[in-house]
């Protein structure tokens, strides 16, 4: 009876933690990029698409796309403007939905829809009813994120894709100590988190930022980085093995080559180069290499941009690695 009693109490307090995460984003609606900024998403989504080596401008075409964890539709809009014949988007905070389909309205985007859905639940969808399935930047904010990527990896077709943008152990590695110590101090108290971090960690003390080549608020990040419940990360072994336990054999990965976070940076920063990512593209672009070689992960080039990641990470967090793979159809 005391072991009922004690998983009753952790399933009560994850279903808080839920609670609260979701009522934070709902207000924040992050990260509700500009508009009028479009151009630069686009050119820095594209970018990433042709790293990941898949030519985006024809890949998606005709697909039924499932955008799991959509916020406020960005990636969403972005993907049914490249010739699918529908994408769903889904999220579970009703601010950032309602700010998803009011952009789309007003975009006139008609083959996206946006749905109250959580990753984690195995009864929405049916298995195999995508072509490709896209979740950026969201699992690892949910309570149990392997039990997400598996049912992710359910609701691909046979011979369809399955990419992932989820956070690295390296790269976030001095992110995870001060989210640790908020943990300690804090608890679920995301006020006081807010509180500490600006006073202890937000080093920086910006007031804008560029997410995805768009300037972006500061303060929502700082929400976004150390007001979520819910964090985790993988090593890029485990992260390819997820995907090879499932049946899925990777197509390609971003970063893969030092080249490949120099042209990033380059499009992150658009016309803005005297950003500090812009000043690192500017310097270090004779460095990086463009060779069309063997994009394999080898362990040498795995502990190497890991490696790039973790020195990164000490400046500002965001070390993380897309996996592209393709779902292998059972013989």
């Amino acid at each position: 009876m005391e072991s009922s009693g004690d998983e009753r109490s952790l399933r009560d307090d994850e279903a808080e933690r839920e609670r609260l995460t979701r009522q934070m984003y709902s207000q924040l609606r992050y990260p509700s990029l500009d508009p009028q900024h479009k151009a630069s998403y686009e050119n820095h989504r594209l970018l990433i698409y042709r790293l990941l080596g898949i030519d985006p401008t024809t890949f998606f075409q005709g697909k039924i796309i499932l955008d799991g964890g959509c916020g406020t539709g960005e990636e969403t809009m972005f993907l049914a403007s490249l010739g699918p014949e529908k994408v769903i988007g889904i999220d579970t905070s009703d601010g950032s939905l309602e700010s998803a389909r009011n952009r789309a309205k007003e975009a006139g985007i008609e083959n996206v829809e946006f749905r109250h859905a959580s990753v984690l639940d195995d009864k929405v969808f049916a298995d195999g009813t995508f072509d490709y399935v896209s979740s950026l930047g969201c699992i690892h904010h949910t309570p149990r994120m392997r039990q997400a990527f598996d049912n992710l990896c359910r609701m691909v077709k046979p011979d369809g894709y399955l990419c992932t943008f989820l956070y690295n152990s390296f790269g976030h590695f001095l992110y995870n100590l001060e989210c640790d110590w908020l943990d300690r101090v804090a608890g679920d108290d995301i006020d006081e988190r807010i509180r500490l971090a600006r006073r202890y960690l937000d080093w920086r003390r910006g007031t804008s930022f560029r997410r995805e080549g768009i300037p972006s608020s500061w303060d929502a990040r700082l929400f976004d980085k150390y007001a979520v419940l819910y964090r985790d990360s993988l090593t890029l072994k485990q992260l390819l093995g997820w995907y090879q336990e499932q049946g899925l054999e990777e197509v390609g990965s971003y970063p893969m080559r030092f080249g490949d976070m120099i042209a990033a940076y380059r499009a992150h920063s658009g016309d803005e180069m005297q950003s500090i990512r812009g000043v690192v593209a500017r310097v270090l672009s004779p460095l990086a290499t463009t060779s069309s070689g063997s994009r394999r992960w080898v362990w040498r080039r795995r502990v190497w941009m890991q490696s790039l990641l973790f020195l990164l990470g000490l400046y500002d967090y965001g070390g993380a690695f897309r996996v592209l793979a393709q779902k292998q159809a059972k013989e």
